[in-house]
């Protein structure tokens, strides 16, 4: 059967979901100051708050065969997410109709109605019923998800003592193990170490071989590429591509999508899980003497981060840093950099130096990762930025990257971290 004479299972019709954002005015600090603004507020129609429209979907249309494996990619805040919030009916569009033919699961926020409280067992039965699995069926799967879990002999202790890794294992064990007509799963295979994420993918591989649909949302191209038979690019909450993957992801990584800034503020970006925010965090980051971000052959990367430490006695911290091409396929083995020991509580800026850049030609992506403790071998992971910041390289004669092209390995000879001011509280 081609793919044409497959049925269509799902059937998006100008969909659109619009949110309402508020804007409240800031509020003077001082006495003074909020005694002036009330005297001037008696006297002059003062416009507190302001509401804006945002539009996180705006007239999305497409259709999906059975059988067919659909990668959704874009940058955060493309719409992604929502739209396979609209799909699975957790929250409703604003327009636009949707069609489902069969039974229609979700992966979209892995361990979502785990309970602290109770054990790892008991969670496997809780969250397989939440995800819409019978009793019965559970039984006959619980060996096979103990086994993908890996969590063993800690099955009957409670959730709330697993380690990250340990409960992330077995969130994705319990939703992996599904059975649905259509598969929607959202950026869920980045759990666990490298180890465990290859075994995510094989397994979703397995659920791509069986025939089922799949809605796949991911920023990891070579995932993409493996699971993936078609892709639909997002921006800013439109369809700007349908088509064959490597199309797809050729303008996913353009240099006019990319869009390469010199400041980036990481307050809203989504964290991977693991990492432990509560005591400290890498709050933003500024690329110095280069607006464009964009460097010859050679040339340093100078940045300045902001980091917010929120408990005492952090000890070492340090900065481990990957660099991937546009694409999400790595090309730089990765560095660990101490730069400080901190004791207090408070907000510090760090200088951080790349040299003698020697990449090929293109654009990059880096991932920052931030870690502390005394003993460089038990380090533990405080905060992780993907993407941190992205760069270009150009050619040794100021030309530009071209299609297709072959990457090679590089290296960094030298890094410099330092702290050079803060603001302890």
């Amino acid at each position: 059967m081609t793919m044409e004479e497959q049925l269509t299972v799902l059937k998006i019709q100008d969909v659109k979901k619009k949110y309402v954002i508020k804007h409240v005015a800031k509020k003077p600090d001082s006495k003074k100051e909020r005694a002036k603004q009330a005297a001037y507020n008696l006297t002059h129609h003062i416009k507190t708050t302001s509401k804006e429209d945002f539009w996180a979907l705006n007239g999305v249309t497409f259709d999906v065969k059975q059988g067919e494996k659909v990668g959704i990619i874009g940058k955060n805040g493309a719409g992604k997410s929502t739209l396979l919030k609209v799909i699975s009916r957790i929250t409703e569009p604003t327009d636009g109709r949707i069609e489902i033919l069969g039974k229609i699961s979700s992966m979209l926020e892995v361990g979502t109605g785990f309970n602290g409280e109770l054990t790892g067992r008991e969670n496997v039965y809780l969250n397989g019923a939440i995800l819409g699995m019978k009793k019965t069926e559970i039984d006959e799967k619980f060996d096979e998800i103990l086994d993908f879990s890996e969590v063993g002999k800690f099955i009957d202790t409670p959730v709330k003592r697993y380690s990250s890794g340990m409960f992330v294992r077995l969130a994705f064990a319990v939703a992996s193990h599904l059975e649905p007509d259509i598969l929607l799963v959202d950026e869920v295979l980045a759990v666990g170490d490298t180890r465990f994420q290859k075994k995510c993918i094989n397994r979703m591989l397995e659920i791509a071989a069986s025939g089922r649909t799949i809605l796949f949302v991911s920023h990891q191209m070579n995932t993409i590429r493996q699971l993936c038979d078609r892709v639909i690019v997002l921006k800013d909450g439109e369809v700007i591509y349908d088509g064959d993957v490597e199309g797809g992801i050729k303008i996913y990584t353009s240099e006019a999508y990319m869009e390469k800034f010199n400041h980036y503020d990481y307050a809203e970006l989504p964290r991977q899980a693991g990492y432990d925010l509560e005591k400290a965090e890498i709050m933003s980051l500024d690329i110095l003497h280069n607006d464009a971000c964009i460097y010859m052959p050679g040339d340093p990367i100078e940045t300045r981060l902001r980091i917010k430490t929120k408990v005492p006695d952090i000890g070492d911290l340090a900065f481990r840093i990957l660099i991937w091409n546009a694409d999400e396929t790595p090309i730089e083995i990765a560095f660990t950099k101490t730069f400080a020991n901190i004791n207090t509580v408070g907000e510090f800026d760090v200088e951080m130096t790349i040299n003698n850049v020697n990449l090929a030609p293109g654009v990059y992506k880096a991932t920052l990762i931030l870690s502390g403790g005394e003993a460089k071998a038990n380090k533990e992971n405080l905060d992780y930025v993907y993407p941190a910041f992205v760069f270009e390289v150009l050619n040794s004669d100021g030309t530009g990257r071209s299609w297709p092209r072959q990457w090679g390995w590089s290296r960094f000879e030298n890094v410099e971290v330092r702290l050079i001011e803060g603001d302890e509280k």
